[in-house]
């Protein structure tokens, strides 16, 4: 064999080689991720609503979907024991992939410091952190390496989409409204009011008699509802930030006969059955599906599709829905009535090849269910 001929042999085998498999990019294969969920109510419910035992139900039937491992601790209401709990967390030789928490009774400023000495990922949900807590801890990716995102339901508009419904519902007569949330501290029961005072402002004749905060219970706001229907005999319109203070407030209305609409926030099954029987007049639905969003989240960052690149570290998701009528049916039987948990893996970003922020329309999920009736 010549020269050129051995020249020429080379560079034939040289051009095979760069294109072999092995030259190429190899699809990355990353072990299920495991997660940790610091659920800060009661495992089982105990009159504050089954709002938390729902959340980690569809979080559960999403993280199963995706082939993840979730791990669900239960503080009880109680966020010393939550604390506790994110101590354990840190101190575990063999940490999780990702813990995800709540801001609840303003505890994850501490939990955020606790875990940073952890190599899991942190995930904050459905309680932000309020404005102080961001100026003394920092924000997502910047003092707290691991604490990567915050995802959250826009609850102000939740309060807003609520109080228009309702004015509307009420006519021309101007709005007398008796409102009753959670913890003035907590951010989220700050929203729902915030977008309920928005609501009314549009209107100069429209005012709220009186806003008192509650502890989320069934028999609190029945109590605080009697006494308010005795101070305000001219309200119209009542609404409560999660399904048991609604309920409560509508068992009083019963009870004094009194003529007033009454809607909330949650959606639980009793609450969303009252809607279809033309009892509450609404109830905002949506705030359940928190954890089955931050699930979607988690997988896509986990296969390297970072949730941060459209819409950054800190999601507000604008998702929440006025059930009434039909659409309250509909939802019913989409959440409660199936076997099966609604399917949110279609929202994933890196399953679908989708670009662009997150759309958890839960319009799709009632249209799914009127195609299965």
């Amino acid at each position: 064999m010549n020269r050129r001929q051995m020249l020429a042999r080379c560079l034939s085998v040289g051009a095979c080689l760069a294109t072999t498999p092995a030259a190429l990019p190899m699809p990355v294969r990353r072990a299920p991720a495991r997660i940790v969920f610091l659920n800060p109510g009661e495992q089982v419910e105990r009159g504050t609503g089954q709002h938390w035992q729902l959340v980690s139900r569809f979080m559960a039937a999403t993280a199963e979907r995706f082939g993840m491992q979730l791990e669900v601790l239960y503080a009880e209401r109680d966020h010393l024991l939550m604390l506790r709990q994110a101590e354990a967390i840190a101190a575990r030789s063999d940490a999780p992939d990702y813990v995800v928490i709540v801001n609840e009774k303003m505890g994850a400023q501490k939990m955020l410091h606790t875990l940073s000495r952890s190599s899991a990922k942190v995930l904050l949900i459905h309680n932000d952190l309020t404005n102080t807590q961001r100026k003394e801890t920092g924000n997502e990716r910047e003092t707290i390496a691991n604490w990567i995102g915050t995802i959250t339901a826009d609850a102000e508009r939740g309060g807003f989409r609520l109080m228009d419904y309702l004015c509307r519902l009420n006519g021309d007569a101007p709005a007398r409204v008796i409102g009753i949330t959670g913890d003035p501290n907590t951010p989220v029961s700050k929203e729902r009011a915030a977008g309920v005072q928005a609501a009314l402002a549009r209107r100069p004749q429209d005012r709220t008699c009186q806003l008192v905060y509650g502890d989320w219970s069934f028999a609190d706001a029945r109590e605080k509802t009697l006494v308010l229907l005795s101070r305000y005999p001219d309200a119209n319109i009542i609404w409560a930030a999660n399904d048991s203070m609604t309920l409560g407030a509508l068992s009083a209305v019963h009870e004094r006969r009194a003529r007033a609409l009454v809607g909330g926030l949650g959606a639980l099954p009793e609450a969303v059955s009252s809607v279809i029987r033309g009892e509450l007049a609404a109830i905002v639905a949506g705030d359940q599906f928190i954890g089955a969003c931050a699930m979607v989240a988690l997988y896509d960052y986990h296969h390297g599709v970072d949730f941060a690149d459209a819409g950054g570290p800190r999601q507000k998701l604008d998702y929440l829905k006025v059930l009434y009528g039909e659409n309250a049916v509909r939802y019913y039987e989409i959440t409660f009535n199936r076997r099966t948990a609604p399917d949110f893996s279609g929202f994933s970003r890196y399953r679908m090849g989708r670009a662009g922020r997150y759309d958890f329309d839960l319009q799709a999920l009632l249209s799914t269910a009127t195609k299965a009736a």
